[in-house]
């Protein structure tokens, strides 16, 4: 039994394995109840560690492709017909904010798949050794008390941590005034069930984060989009929203935005501001990138110049660190922390307390600083593979934003490109991207998709972005399109 490996790419080994296992039994190569070597044998067939070996079988275990028997071996498993069926039958069913997180998802289960449709980070620069210290270390001091229930505000150590790491974007609070939640979208659950009635409007930005166009979805909250351009946010648009709508709040990913990855320019930002504070107008400030930059200091968060009070912040590490974390915070007054936490307490308690005050020693011993200093030039390298590969494979017509910090890039397709199909076609042929219209409050006239980088080591991404091109092609992708008005776009040439 063979299987290729490539030492020189950056891609760790198990991940290589595990994706050739898992492409040879959606061929029938290796049909169901197939015996495959046991670890030992195949390390030294390879000539890797049984430890490589091992977190492959385990990745496809995990994902329902291999069933292990102790005493008897590892097989490919009895029942894989959906596994082996066509990807088209199981992702793209639903094409709204909600089906196509579904669909992020179902994607983590197919190894062979080259994702560049997930903002996330890259699994094996994660600092495991790091975090592991900082369990045991956190395990050491609080015994079997971290192991039972804490408040819904948080552990009040990693809040007094966080109280002085939210200084680095211009943000003085104290504790009283941090909201441990899990993650940036229970943050926005949480904040749109405070501010917003069902049937109310909430502004957002065109195109904006999935995740909260899914939560207002869920809430029966309408989103009404806002004009961008590339200096973020138009500012006279959200003025004239307000007269229009009464909204609950504005949504707004001011740094770094998701999915185009620019920055609400200062005199705009000052603007927004003037004009909240004006109309009494809520804003929920989504930071979740604003550390990700890649060509210079990220600026202040809006809720730095916020005299009024009326910005609600929000962060978290599941970009900055790892996302199985779960852990996020947000930033407001007193009052507003507590009515947020009796909202937390009600929905699931409270964020496990040993996970939080490892976080808190992780932080205080340096390790995130450093891992980051380590992470942005990877990171930097990646959505640098993206562009070249773009200006290398995209044909005519097509343009995207250069991001200056976060995970994802926004393209612009040619006028009548059908992207539900180029989507579906490109999983076929192993690689994923997300469809532009699941961004958009309303109707998408040009076709969109966003590309990430974070996940993806330099060459995947570069045969990423060849497979892409070539569908583009064929569907006609070399005709001219009107430009856009999202951000800094680079024309192919």
């Amino acid at each position: 039994m063979q299987f290729e490996i490539d030492r020189g790419s950056r891609e760790p080994l198990y991940r290589q394995l595990a994706a050739s296992l898992q492409q040879r039994i959606r061929s029938g190569a290796l049909p169901p109840r197939t015996r495959l070597p046991t670890v030992r044998q195949l390390a030294l067939q390879l000539g890797v560690t049984r430890l490589t070996v091992h977190s492959a079988y385990a990745e496809l275990q995990s994902g329902g492709w291999l069933e292990a028997t102790v005493g008897r071996g590892t097989f490919v498993a009895e029942r894989i017909e959906q596994l082996v069926s066509p990807p088209e039958a199981e992702l793209g069913l639903e094409v709204t904010p909600a089906g196509m997180l579904a669909d992020l998802l179902r994607m983590t289960q197919l190894p062979g798949l080259s994702v560049l449709a997930r903002a996330d980070p890259a699994p094996e620069l994660f600092p495991m050794r790091n975090w592991q210290r900082a369990t045991e270390l956190a395990l050491a001091g609080g015994g079997p008390g971290l192991m039972n229930y804490t408040t819904a505000h948080g552990d009040l150590t990693l809040r007094s941590t966080l109280a002085e790491t939210v200084r680095e974007r211009g943000i003085t609070a104290g504790p009283d005034e941090l909201l441990i939640v899990a993650g940036v979208t229970n943050g926005m659950a949480l904040a749109t069930a405070l501010l917003a009635r069902p049937g109310s409007t909430v502004l957002v930005e065109q195109p904006t984060y999935l995740g909260l166009l899914n939560i207002l979805a869920t809430r029966g909250v309408r989103a009404v989009g806002l004009p961008t351009d590339g200096d973020g946010l138009i500012v006279d648009a959200v003025e004239e929203a307000i007269r229009e709508e009464c909204p609950a709040f504005l949504y707004t990913i001011p740094t770094f935005q998701n999915p185009g990855g620019g920055c609400l320019s200062a005199p705009r930002r000052a603007a927004l501001l003037d004009l909240a504070a004006r109309h009494n107008l809520p804003i929920v400030e989504d930071d979740i990138y604003g550390q990700m930059a890649y060509e210079c200091t990220p600026p202040r968060a809006l809720k730095a110049d916020d005299r009024g009070g009326q910005v609600l912040y929000m962060s978290s590490f599941s970009k900055s660190l790892m996302p199985g974390l779960r852990i996020g915070y947000v930033v407001a007054p007193p009052t507003m922390i507590r009515d947020l936490a009796r909202l937390r307490q009600a929905q699931d308690v409270c964020s496990p307390p040993l996970t939080q005050r490892a976080l808190a020693i992780f932080i205080e011993q340096g390790w995130w600083h450093s891992h980051m200093r380590r992470m942005l030039p990877r990171y930097r390298e990646r959505r640098d593979a993206l562009l070249r590969a773009m200006e290398r494979h995209f044909p005519m017509g097509v343009t995207w934003t250069h991001p200056r910090g976060g995970f994802s890039t926004w393209v612009t397709l040619p006028q009548g490109i059908p992207v539900m199909d180029l989507y579906l076609s490109a999983i076929a042929r192993g690689v994923a991207f997300a469809p532009g219209q699941v961004f958009n409050a309303g109707g998408e006239g040009t076709p969109h998709m966003r590309l990430c980088f974070g996940a993806e080591p330099p060459e995947r991404i570069g045969e990423a972005v060849a497979t892409l091109g070539a569908l583009i092609r064929e569907r006609g992708g070399s005709r001219a399109v009107p430009t856009a008005d999202l951000g800094e776009y680079v024309p192919v040439v």
